[in-house]
């Protein structure tokens, strides 16, 4: 019995002692685990069995001791054998008392593999936490490459956009210089051409003044003309209207300058031919009678507006002025200017009908029509 149960144990001892070792070596595969769990079940039921075999043991001892007084002489001998074979076989019994040390041992593994277990369990609970912050964060940077490239094809096209405005730009100052280049022609140009309306204008002027003489027929019979239509002067009581011969034209500008050599009672202005002569050339001032004048005493004597009619509105005159007379038939006005003190007077015109230059002359006057305008 004790031989089998030597046997059986040894082997028993060796195959867990294997299988520990084997165990250790592959803590980390599940299904050994499993397999551990088995054995260390299987290895509690031997320890029950060792259990029970130290409990035999200890009543074999207690037998032996009493038998022990009892043998003598021959069966002493025999014994002493049985005892010395037994003390072998007690001393494999003694190792497996170690088994308690190795159970410990087995336990702390079992805790080591449990919190390792655990520390697995909580790494793959971060790794999948892991995991999902890598999922979001490459979701993130595979939005953020789109939207690299979504804003790289934007600054693309407008760069692309960009260059073609410069382009524009460049042309568009091209053509700007062009432009202003042909706008300082063109300044150039009509600076010239006002200089040339200037001088035309003076030459119209001046021409128009040079050419202007007072009319010998459409005048008051007692009004005399002298040094080639340019005076006109009277002795006579009465208003006595002098025409021009000359027509105010109907376009652009003109201007002439009447000198005042003497005077009694003067008016200087425009009139309709056709009213005035109607008249007799006398008394050709008041409303309807057909001119528009300034008296010497500043009043305002005209064809057709009431309002302005004998208002001294205008300026005085006296011997030695000068009085500059500017129209414009298509701008409508007629505008006197006293030339040592630049006072002036408009009024607007009737232009309907053709205009003439004209005086109103009453008593001891003279008057002249100068060659150029004085300004």
């Amino acid at each position: 019995m004790n031989k089998i149960f030597k046997e059986s144990s040894f082997n028993i001892f060796n195959e867990q002692k294997n299988d520990i070792l084997q165990d250790d070596n592959t803590i980390s595969n599940h299904v050994q685990m499993k397999q551990l769990n088995l054995q260390l079940q299987h290895f509690k039921l031997y320890q029950d069995v060792l259990n029970e075999a130290l409990n035999q043991y200890d009543l074999i001892i207690q037998t032996i001791s009493s038998l022990s007084n009892e043998f003598k002489d021959i069966q002493l001998q025999q014994f002493k054998q049985y005892i010395s074979k037994f003390e072998k076989d007690s001393s494999l019994m003694q190792k497996f008392t170690q088994f308690d040390q190795i159970e410990a041992e087995l336990k702390l593994h079992k805790q080591e593999k449990e919190s390792l277990q655990n520390q697995l369990t909580e790494s793959e609970k971060i790794n999948l936490g892991n995991q999902q912050v890598i999922k979001d964060l490459k979701k993130n940077d595979a939005e953020q490459i789109k939207l690299m490239s979504d804003l790289k094809r934007q600054y693309e096209s407008q760069s692309i956009k960009i260059k073609e405005l410069e382009q524009q730009k460049t042309q568009f100052e091209i053509i700007v210089k062009e432009k202003e280049g042909a706008l300082q022609m063109c300044q150039k140009q009509n600076e010239k051409n006002e200089e040339m309306l200037k001088q035309l204008k003076q030459t119209m002027d001046w021409q128009f003044s040079q050419s202007l003489t007072f009319s010998t027929i459409y005048k008051n019979s007692n009004c005399s003309i002298t040094q080639n239509g340019k005076v006109i002067e009277t002795n006579q009581y009465g208003w006595q209207c002098c025409m021009c011969d000359q027509m105010i034209p109907k376009n652009g500008l003109i201007q002439f300058a009447i000198k005042i050599i003497e005077i009694s009672s003067i008016m200087i202005g425009i009139g309709f031919r056709d009213i005035v002569q109607s008249r007799n050339y006398g008394n050709c001032y008041d409303i309807g009678q057909g001119t528009y004048n300034i008296y010497y005493n500043g009043q305002c004597y005209n064809h057709d507006q009431q309002d302005k009619h004998t208002q001294q509105i205008a300026f005085p005159f006296s011997t030695n002025d000068i009085i500059i007379v500017e129209v414009d038939i298509q701008k409508k006005y007629v505008k006197w200017t006293k030339q040592s003190t630049n006072q002036s007077f408009t009024l607007n015109i009737d232009t309907s009908k053709d205009l003439y230059p004209c005086v109103h002359l009453n008593s001891r006057c003279k008057v002249e029509i100068l060659n150029q305008v004085f300004k």
